[in-house]
């Protein structure tokens, strides 16, 4: 008999410790009083169980019509009040694994009555925006009510005390998790938004250049574009416009906290297949997603083959068959095998120029390892818009970005050679970036400028 009780304990125990102690990385906890008087200021608080989330973060409390809020303690964010609505934004949230917002709230004649109050928490998990609400909590207003302390629920009152008479005018609510996540909801998107995407090949017979073109009209805000790669392909940033570039679980994203006001975006990266990828690679799972009034909207791209949009201009700039002086056609000549080569879709890489290309490329392969060497000017761990350091260290070049190891890095430049990245390393330090200094790639692959030099045969210089 002792032996089923126990194990019906310890299960009970299991349950109640999952259900109130599980994976939930965000918790709200108001703290309201459940009654005041007309235009009496009373003072509430928010705590925010937010854990290890740091980055960009939004507070956001609604309350009824009649009611004016005012800041009292933010810690550091960014305090507004309109239209019935609270916000404190910050761009790099606490490092404090919870923190505690308090507001000043007056309420006038106009709000007499039972109001009920919101509050919801914005914040960005693994480049995706997600969402933390409160439940409502009802307040009374009117003159002729009678003050009460103010009352807190935490999930332990709800369980052991269960027989208290008193209203709870507060309680702890989880995580609406990446269910009610913004940018996992499929609202009709604005239809005078369009993205598009263009192809073209690379500087190496196996990189292929994708840059994709936002008209995002006035749409302001946090904003994404994510990409799923192809099998064998990797990928390296090109242009950012501002946003955060990354690459995880097979995916590429460019990430906007806050949309610049350009009507038009354009972001761009670079494909390198490898000996893995399969001959008929597509791009199908392009999407911008963006907020618009509260609610997540996604524009999908159409499905774009990359050989059959790419390969075809470098066929048609390697081919060397002249045009003879007797002819009177105005169309290009090829050779026969030339057009076997294109027109087929099982080849990957046509047989007719493979001689010419291997000639070529072979060279530098040997040579240089499709090196190409950069300036690092930043790297940081919170989010932080490229134009920022544009600004700052008044560059005009594109600022490039990728996330490696936790770090946003921020880079500008591409040179086949050390010595003119160096250069370029002296004239940043010049505009302000003191720590600055040069990095290398081999394709897509971060090495070190020693292992850059020794690929190259290039000398090393101070």
């Amino acid at each position: 008999m002792i032996k089923p009780l126990i194990i019906f304990f310890n299960t009970v125990s299991v349950f109640l410790f999952s259900f109130f102690f599980g994976d939930t990385p965000v918790t709200l906890t108001g703290v309201f009083p459940q009654n005041v008087k007309v235009a009496t200021e009373f003072t509430a608080e928010i705590k925010i169980n937010k854990g290890s989330v740091g980055g960009f973060g939004k507070l956001q409390l609604e309350v009824p019509q009649g009611f004016t809020v005012k800041e009292l303690d933010s810690k550091s964010g960014n305090f507004s009040f309109a239209s019935n609505i609270a916000k404190i934004i910050w761009t790099s949230l606490p490092s404090e694994p919870e923190m505690v917002v308090k507001f000043t709230m007056t309420a006038d004649a106009a709000a007499s009555g039972l109001k009920t109050i919101t509050s919801k928490f914005s914040y960005v998990n693994n480049n995706n925006k997600e969402i933390a609400e409160m439940t409502p909590v009802e307040i009374t207003i009117g003159d002729n009510v009678i003050e009460t302390p103010v009352a807190t629920a935490t999930t332990e009152t709800l369980i052991s005390n269960t027989q208290t008479t008193s209203p709870v005018a507060s309680i702890e609510t989880t995580n609406v998790a990446k269910a009610a996540a913004s940018f996992e909801n499929n609202a009709e998107p604005n239809s005078n938004i369009l993205c598009s995407r263009v192809i073209t090949a690379g500087s190496n017979s196996n990189e292929y250049n994708i840059d994709v073109t936002i008209k995002k009209g006035g749409v302001k805000g946090f904003a994404k574009y994510q990409e799923v790669l192809p099998v064998g392909y990797n990928v390296k940033a090109g242009k950012t416009n501002g946003s955060s570039f990354s690459v995880s679980d097979g995916k590429l994203k460019f990430v906007w906290v806050t949309l610049p006001a350009d009507e038009e975006l354009v972001v761009s990266y670079i494909l390198e297949k490898t000996d893995v990828a399969i001959a008929d690679a597509i791009l199908d799972k392009g999407e911008f997603s963006y907020l618009e009034d509260d609610q997540s909207k996604k524009i999908k791209l159409p499905i774009d083959a990359i050989n059959s949009k790419a390969s075809v201009p470098e066929i048609a700039k390697v081919e060397t068959t002249p045009v003879p002086s007797n002819s009177t056609t105005t169309e290009p000549s090829v050779n026969s095998q030339s057009v076997a080569a294109i027109t087929s879709s099982k080849t990957e890489e046509p047989k007719t120029v493979e001689p010419l290309k291997t000639v070529a490329k072979e060279t530098v392969a040997k040579k240089e390892g499709n090196v190409l060497y950069s300036v690092q000017i930043g790297a940081f761990r919170n989010a932080i818009q490229s134009d920022v350091l544009s600004k700052k260290f008044k560059i005009s070049e594109t600022i490039k970005s990728e996330m490696a190891e936790g770090y946003n890095k921020f880079m500008v430049g591409n040179f086949n050679e050390y010595k003119q990245a160096r250069q370029h390393r002296e004239n940043v330090k010049q505009s302000g970036c003191n720590s600055a200094f040069v990095v290398a790639y081999n394709g897509a692959k971060r090495i070190t400028v020693q292992e850059a030099l020794m690929i190259t045969s290039q000398k090393w210089f101070k």
